[in-house]
């Protein structure tokens, strides 16, 4: 690891010589057998030197950024493996390199290494996030994304298969080992490239500028890896130096992933991630949408014929995970809805409740206050005001503490319910105010004895309580109010535990 000048420096320099390499043999800068010497020699000096800086920033790295860079060391080892064992063939050897060989071994080995390699990458994950309900890792969200994975493999796959291996194939006429090696290097490198993409959306991924490098090389590789099958198919008399150019410039992007400074807090702007979590979306479906309208261009131009075991069994099980994923996502969905309502509803209530007592808060009281006065003007409904407070509660905190105060205030409330009715309004209005809003036919002032006596000897209260039975054009909430809580002072002035009403 180096300092990010140094690491541009670097980029730069790296970036400049591959790509020169490979410019020189493709563009007849260089001719005849040294093209071709210089091609295989510059993607055998770029795979050592990836491997060279994977294990020498491992030794000054730790915990899963040592890991992953030893991983990937050995995996590109094992690649430049099978590219000095290639250009042994072709420059010592001077023959045609044969399939399978011990090159293809070299080269399939770097999969379950670069495997290896993101997984770590993507277990190094911050903890923190803003959007923990919808970042949640659920059983559906797993499942959904490896039917994404499925859905992506497959489609290209097919898509693969149809353009490219199929003829592949047909033109070797290969033996069971040699068709499991032309299948390999296509399936594999789509999974590995799918594994990319969905990490690359994850925005809690630490060593997100590794891991971006080590999928530009990835994809370098399995672009070169795509072009090779594809000249087979299409019976090239040769492989130009260009189509190895991704053979080159991909182990110096992994390279220059081992040397890539790590960022102390990444963190990306909110329409970058929104773009990326489309990404996301969008990903099993691209490839999907590519692959139907390849089966239509073939109908279109009378291409009829019959579909292989290949194609069937990867459109079958494409079809059967995008059915899967469509079904997962709407349990999911719906379970989201149902889960928002219910948080919706546990913001609206602690919106409108004492958190401690859970009665009616001021604001939903004086709500309801409105609503019975309205009423009591409009069709001459009665009601009644009550207005209790605790004697002496300050006392209690003071010699008890606030915990017994909290659990008293807790007992009163729990008493307060017991003497009205479920369609009677019961608040705390504040500290040890409680109010007591009863409508209709129930006469408030009967509210207000059983109030006292269900506050016992050991609970003393004053009360003032003002009754709106009588038609007054001239009554508003406000004034009701300023008249219940008079009441209440002129109870406590008598000695408190007493009961005032004014009617």
């Amino acid at each position: 690891m180096i300092g990010t000048r140094r690491f541009a420096l670097t980029a730069a320099v790296v970036l400049v010589l591959a790509t020169a390499a490979s410019v020189a043999a493709s563009f007849d800068i260089v001719k005849g057998e040294s093209a071709v010497v210089l091609d295989d020699l510059a993607q055998l000096a770029t795979g050592l030197f990836a491997t060279g800086c994977c294990w020498w920033t491992a030794r000054r790295a730790t915990g899963p950024d040592r890991r992953w860079r030893l991983a990937m060391g050995l995996g590109m080892a094992g690649w430049s493996t099978g590219q000095a064992l290639w250009t042994w063939y072709q420059l010592v050897e001077r023959r045609a390199v044969p399939s399978p060989s011990l090159a293809d071994a070299g080269y399939l080995s770097v999969v379950p290494f670069a495997f290896t390699a993101l997984l770590v990458i993507g277990n190094f994950r911050r903890s923190d996030s803003p959007d923990a309900l919808l970042d949640r890792r659920s059983r559906s969200a797993r499942l959904v994304l490896l039917l994404d994975g499925l859905i992506v493999v497959g489609s290209l796959f097919v898509l693969t298969w149809t353009t490219t291996l199929r003829g592949l194939v047909a033109v070797g006429n290969p033996s069971a080992a040699a068709f499991v090696v032309a299948i390999a290097y296509p399936l594999t490198d789509l999974v590995l490239l799918v594994i990319v993409v969905v990490l690359g959306a994850d925005r809690k991924v630490v060593l997100r500028t590794p891991l971006r490098l080590l999928g530009l090389g990835l994809v370098g590789l399995a672009a070169s890896d795509f072009a090779f099958a594809y000249l087979v198919s299409v019976q090239a008399p040769e492989v130009p130096p260009l189509a190895n150019a991704g053979f080159v410039v991909g182990p110096a992007l992994i390279a220059l992933a081992a040397l890539a400074p790590v960022p102390s807090s990444p963190a990306g702007s909110s329409r970058h991630r929104r773009s990326w979590q489309w990404a996301y979306l969008l990903m099993p479906y691209v490839p999907l949408l590519i692959s139907s309208v390849l089966v239509v261009r073939r109908t279109l131009i009378g291409d009829l014929r019959p579909l292989d075991g290949v194609e069937i069994a990867g459109g079958f099980t494409v079809f059967v995970a995008v059915i899967l994923r469509q079904l997962v996502t709407l349990v999911d969905n719906t379970k989201l809805v149902l889960l928002l309502r219910e948080s919706e509803f546990t913001l609206t209530h602690q919106a409108h409740h004492d958190p401690l007592t859970g009665l009616a808060n001021r604001a939903l009281f004086q709500s309801r206050l409105d609503e019975a006065m309205t009423r009591y003007h409009g069709d001459g409904t009665p009601f009644g005001l009550l207005f209790v407070d605790l004697d002496d509660f300050k006392a209690v905190n003071d010699v008890s503490g606030h915990a017994h105060g909290d659990a008293m205030l807790e007992q009163v409330a729990q008493r307060l319910r017991q003497c009205v009715r479920d369609t009677d309004v019961v608040a705390r209005l504040g500290g040890d105010e409680f109010g007591v809003l009863v409508e209709g036919v129930e006469e408030p002032e009967k509210v207000a004895f059983r109030v006292l006596d269900a506050l016992g000897d050991e609970i003393s209260a004053s009360v003032g309580v003002v009754i709106c039975a009588d038609r007054d054009p001239d009554a508003t909430a406000a004034s009701v109010l300023k008249r219940a809580d008079k009441a209440m002072y002129e109870a406590k002035r008598d000695g408190g535990r007493g009961l005032v009403i004014h009617p």
